[in-house]
């Protein structure tokens, strides 16, 4: 590759990287979580289901497991996606009577995701919201 088009290509943090940003990634999950919506339990994780930073606020919730599970969810939505001609899935929401899950890729290059357990009474508005202010926030860092 000429230097002209290494100097445009994304770059891609390694997982050393990521886990060296992982204070401040949890830093931004905070803010733009705490003092909006009550949440249940949080992860930025690698797409390859890598937890980095993590909010749990009850302990049945294992944030690796999440991390895992979040990533393969959003690996079969995209696969799904493909099926069907669509462009990258942009977001995977899962609702029961007493909970929601909201998972969405960083984007940006980042190879990074975003998960958030939520109890039912959260507003799936002010989910997406802080979901989308967090990736973009984590596509800044």
């Amino acid at each position: 590759m000429n230097p002209t088009m290494a100097a445009l290509a994304p770059s891609v943090r390694t997982l050393v990287e990521h886990q060296a940003l992982a204070g401040r990634y949890l830093a931004e999950l905070r803010r733009c979580t705490e003092s909006h919506f009550e949440l249940t339990a949080g992860v930025i994780a690698t797409v390859d289901g890598i937890e980095l930073a993590s909010i749990s606020h009850q302990s049945r919730y294992r944030p690796a497991q999440l991390a895992a599970m979040a990533s393969s969810l959003l690996a079969v939505a995209a696969a799904a996606s493909r099926e069907v001609d669509q462009s990258a899935c942009e977001r995977l929401i899962v609702e029961s009577g007493a909970s929601k899950l909201l998972i969405k890729p960083v984007g940006g290059g980042s190879a990074l995701l975003l998960c958030l357990a939520l109890p039912s009474q959260v507003l799936l508005g002010k989910a997406l919201w802080a979901a989308e202010e967090i990736t973009r926030s984590l596509r800044s860092i």
